[in-house]
């Protein structure tokens, strides 16, 4: 059983280089190294496509409605959905249904939305509602009418593969490893009750207009699933007007959602706490009085003012070192291999002459890898790919020549490209020439001084991006 559970930790967290999109622009496959320490801070709490307060909002609000009906035996579904193949006889229980209810409330949400854009509605904010503009062409090609279709099936959908990029989707992962449910949506493990209780006491208890929405979307809900035809399909201005406007006035943006929500979601994503609540200590200080924001401090400046942050305990400094040891080594590495790419053909002592040209000689890897290499608390965090992949660069790293340092990179690239059933960018000829098969890359005029160069953020522009809407509605213009 804890075999399972931590196949479904690592599925969970780590980054497969062969489906992500990043593929064709990390020639050395550093994103699976550099997230799974970032996400050592922010305990898989935001990512690249789940950072919006609203939309986590509109998630958990979305499996709060869908716990009550399943919940409330009062609520039948009709003979027809009950004769569903894909239900195998579970009815309410069976997780298409529970597919079902989240792609119906989403695009009941994103057409609402797009409804409302006709009418003056102030702080109305479309941007970033998931869907939105495919529901714009269906509620133009349906004569502001569109029809919603109560199914789990892709026909309901309004996106493409709407089960894993709408909203249930893409902030599926922060709920289940906050500990909502797990990953079929079953919330009824005894240690999902207490988290269920918060959002009761919480968000329901201090949010009446929320509290007024789920008790009309469950009453909708219920009239839907009692429908005789099957799948339902319902017409917009069918359904309540009172329902449409209540979640465009709950749901108008990310700041109305943070101004009601942020106690609660500190207290159960503890992203106030740790590293991350460090990181989030120095991010409130870019926020000044009249509610704007100096967002230009460097990463690197913010981790080291975090590291000093008093209060966060040993293991939040930890892991923030552990982050200012690594990104310096994936910096330079970065550099080289943008070096080693700035031309079509050139010689290893080309290459040799570019990186002693920004400040760099053979001994420069070797002194900023050390740190890693010696903390063995830091390479204890790593596991499966980011481990392989971060031992061989600390390897290739130590090599006693530049020209041996480029030649096990170009291996080591060309591992991570076979990795991905893609052929290598470069390559070494017989007379020793690198080769290059993709587009020239340029380096950079003015390069910051060997140890101090940054190109990974670690989930910062995200963690600013909640935090914005966390701050609420008073802040809106920011």
């Amino acid at each position: 059983m804890m075999r399972a559970f931590n196949d479904w930790q690592s599925l969970l967290t780590e980054y497969d280089d062969s489906v992500s999109s990043d593929m064709n622009v990390d020639p050395l496959g550093m994103l699976v190294i550099w997230s799974a320490y970032g996400q050592k801070i922010f305990r898989n709490r935001i990512s690249s496509i789940s950072n919006d307060v609203r939309n986590f909002t509109i998630n958990l609000f979305n499996h709060a409605v869908i716990r009550q009906v399943m919940e409330d035996d009062d609520i039948a579904l009709a003979a027809a959905l009950l004769r569903e193949k894909d239900y195998a006889g579970y009815g309410k229980q069976a997780l298409p249904f529970r597919q079902a209810c989240l792609v119906y409330l989403e695009n009941l949400y994103a057409f609402s939305m797009v409804a409302a854009e006709a009418r003056p509605i102030p702080g109305l904010a479309t941007g970033g509602v998931l869907g939105i503009a495919k529901a714009r062409r269906d509620w133009r090609a349906h004569d502001n009418n569109p029809e919603l279709l109560f199914s789990h099936r892709k026909e309901a959908h309004v996106l493409v593969r709407q089960h894993s990029l709408g909203i249930s989707g893409r902030y599926k992962t922060p709920l289940v490893q906050m500990g909502f449910f797990d990953h079929r949506y079953d919330s009824r493990a005894a240690n999902c009750q207490a988290l269920w209780d918060k959002v009761e006491t919480m968000l329901f208890g201090r949010w009446p207009a929320l509290a007024a929405l789920k008790k009309m979307a469950v009453m909708h809900l219920k009239e839907v699933v009692a429908t005789p035809n099957a799948p339902p399909r319902i017409r917009l201005d069918a359904i309540p007007r009172a329902l449409r406007n209540s979640f465009v006035a709950t749901f108008r943006s990310p700041q109305a959602v943070g101004q009601h929500a942020r106690d609660f979601w500190l207290e159960v994503s503890e992203l106030n706490r740790g590293a991350a609540g460090a990181l989030y200590a120095v991010l409130q200080q870019e926020w000044r009085v009249d509610g704007t924001s100096d967002a230009g401090r460097k990463p690197a400046e913010i981790f080291a003012e975090a590291r000093k942050m008093p209060g966060f305990g040993a293991a939040a400094q930890a892991q923030l070192e552990h982050v200012m040891l690594l990104e310096p080594l994936l910096g330079e590495l970065d550099l080289l291999m943008t070096i080693m790419l700035s031309a079509k053909s050139q010689t290893l002592d080309d290459v040799e002459r570019q990186w002693r040209h920004a400040g760099r000689n053979a001994q420069t890897l070797q002194r900023i890898s050390a740190p890693v290499a010696a903390n063995a608390a830091m390479l204890a965090e790593a596991s499966g790919t980011t481990a392989a992949r971060l031992r061989k660069l600390l390897a290739l790293a130590g090599e006693v020549t530049l020209h041996d340092q480029v030649r096990h990179l170009l291996t080591y690239h060309e591992e991570v490209m076979q990795a991905r059933r893609q052929s290598p960018w470069l390559r070494l000829s017989a007379r020793q020439e690198l080769k290059s098969d993709v587009g020239v890359r340029t380096v950079p005029d003015q390069v910051a001084p060997p140890g101090t160069r940054w190109v990974h953020r670690y989930y910062l522009p995200q963690f600013r991006v909640l935090l914005a809407g966390l701050r609420g509605e008073e802040h809106e213009a920011a």
